[in-house]
């Protein structure tokens, strides 16, 4: 199965993080569709040092079952996908959650937010995504920066390349 890389930006700051996060749309030239908490049904059944790795590959593949159904079974071909961001942080009990940014050409316009909520739910958990409105999500993403989480940015080959010149 093929799966959506992750690219790390700069290092930097909680401040230098929102900054970028905010900017990316500008950058790939389309904006954030949606933002939202992802959460795992019976989570305390994986191992809890495996936990990261685990939901890291759920993560790529709820976003490869979103490129299906947008772009076509050959949606890595195309160099079309979605992207944006996520945030993994770890629940008192150690597993982890995430939250995340997404943005894709006709995203919005192939699957509603609950549509998306529905597929995460059927897959791993419990979701609860929102439409994306101006830049407190992103600023709300890197917060867990300094709760020991992780932030990265996802994105399809043809994103890739813009982030890259």
């Amino acid at each position: 199965m093929a799966s959506t890389p992750f690219i790390q930006p700069p290092e930097g700051t909680r401040q230098a993080w929102a900054a970028y996060l905010i900017r990316l749309p500008q950058i790939i030239g389309e904006p954030y569709e949606y933002w939202g908490t992802l959460t795992y049904k019976n989570a305390e059944e994986m191992p809890a040092h495996h936990a990261e790795d685990i939901t890291s590959r759920r993560f790529r593949y709820f976003t490869g079952e979103i490129n299906r159904r947008l772009y076509g079974k050959r949606w890595i071909r195309s160099g079309k996908g979605v992207w944006g961001a996520i945030a993994t942080e770890k629940h008192l009990s150690g597993y982890p959650h995430h939250h995340f940014l997404m943005g894709g050409e006709g995203l919005r316009a192939g699957l509603r937010r609950l549509d998306l909520m529905d597929m995460w739910d059927n897959l791993f958990g419990i979701a609860r995504v929102q439409d994306y409105r101006g830049t407190a999500a992103p600023r709300y993403l890197v917060k867990y920066i300094n709760k020991g989480g992780i932030v990265d940015v996802y994105a399809g080959a043809r994103v890739r390349e813009k982030l890259k010149s």
